[in-house]
């Protein structure tokens, strides 16, 4: 049952640590997850063409959503992994906090991020809650629950080799 959501449903939130909550810069880079085509950068997002076509309609993409203008990529960059991209913002439709909407799009459509092809980053694995904002990521025996406004406890950090 992919497809049929909004990318709401198909995202995953992540929040950079702040001194307080609400809108503000960091200095934390957003990095590309796989290697891609930016084939589009404006207004906030960042859509990375994952078969390198061209076109977000086709194949594999990923969407970074409140990407800060400031240090933002630009269109036509080749991306490999862990290439920056740019810094978590509000930029870019509603939002309440400095944070990066992480989405993946098959042919055009959404693929919800707990769905039939599961959403895996570094062998964490999203797990949906029964609300909006309350999933987990899973990776073996740990399990970490998201935290709506960001507490310290909920942080996860990437080491060198994943």
């Amino acid at each position: 049952m992919y497809g049929n959501k909004h990318s709401v449903s198909a995202a995953i939130d992540f929040a950079p640590s702040t001194a307080n909550g609400g809108c503000q810069l960091t200095p934390t880079w957003v990095t590309a997850a796989a290697p891609g085509l930016v084939v589009r950068s404006g207004n906030g997002a960042v859509m990375v063409d994952l078969d390198g076509d061209g076109y977000e309609q086709t194949g594999w993409n990923f969407l970074y959503m409140h990407i800060a203008e400031k240090d933002r990529i630009e269109t036509g960059t080749w991306l490999e992994v862990n290439d920056r991209i740019g810094h978590a913002s509000c930029e870019g439709g509603v939002s309440t906090g400095t944070h990066l909407h992480f989405a993946r799009k098959y042919n055009g459509e959404w693929v919800t991020a707990d769905g039939p092809i599961p959403f895996i980053m570094s062998g964490w694995r999203v797990v949906a809650g029964k609300n909006a904002y309350e999933g987990t990521l899973v990776r073996g025996d740990e399990v970490i629950l998201a935290d709506p406004v960001g507490q310290k406890w909920s942080n996860i950090f990437r080491k060198e080799n994943d």
